[in-house]
């Protein structure tokens, strides 16, 4: 086995493993999803029962989950940016191959490589663009939040992150599902860039071989 082999047998297995984690946020929702609706049709079976008041001070926990859209956004969330990776190395997205067919193998694995490019070229985008949603200036300050931290002004730091944007129904700071996200977004980057030398070598290979 080469040395390009295994390494892409390790970022196949990161790209698996990370998908594998975002598929636990996707599970988690399903389950948030499914428990507050038996929860809501007993609170609503109770209410057609019995008196909706003394059901309410008998099991006044029995209601929806607060917050369910929430949890929900959070663990689809998960999955959705976890599974990029994985996606990137088996050739997953949606491609259009109408015409590949009256092309040439050499052009075809061409393709690949600009593809290749431009998927690492969005993730590359979406990775900075993350990076400014969690070091991005508060209201009334000059000073980005990694400038802060830089200067070594913690108590600065942490009262910025106390303050920064909350969730509206259960008032959960974003600035963690930013860097989760960006954790993702970073893994994807670099397995698209893996992707652009596999693609390269494969149109290399088509080259030498005609």
């Amino acid at each position: 086995m080469t040395l390009f082999d295994r390494t892409e047998q390790v970022v196949t297995r990161f790209a698996a493993g990370l998908a594998l984690l975002g598929g636990m946020g996707l599970l988690a929702a399903t389950a948030v999803t499914c428990a507050s609706i038996l929860l809501k049709l007993a609170r609503r079976l109770l209410d057609m029962a019995f008196d909706p008041i003394t059901v309410g001070e008998a099991v006044p926990w029995l209601h929806a989950i607060l917050g369910e859209e929430e949890l929900v956004t959070y663990g689809v969330g998960l999955a959705l940016f976890a599974a990029l990776p994985w996606v990137m190395i088996n050739k997953g997205h949606i491609r259009i191959d109408l015409f590949e067919t009256a092309f040439s193998a050499q052009f075809n694995k061409f393709l690949d490589v600009v593809s290749d490019i431009c998927l690492a070229v969005l993730a590359y985008l979406i990775l900075t663009r993350q990076w400014f949603l969690i070091f991005k200036k508060a209201r009334g300050s000059k000073d980005p939040l990694l400038d802060v931290l830089l200067q070594g002004d913690l108590a600065q730091a942490a009262d910025r992150v106390r303050s920064s944007q909350e969730s509206q129904i259960l008032g959960v700071p974003l600035w963690p599902t930013w860097v989760v996200a960006e954790i993702c977004v970073f893994a994807f980057f670099i397995v698209a860039c893996f992707c652009v030398l596999r693609s390269t070598r494969a149109f290399l290979q088509t080259r030498r071989s005609h």
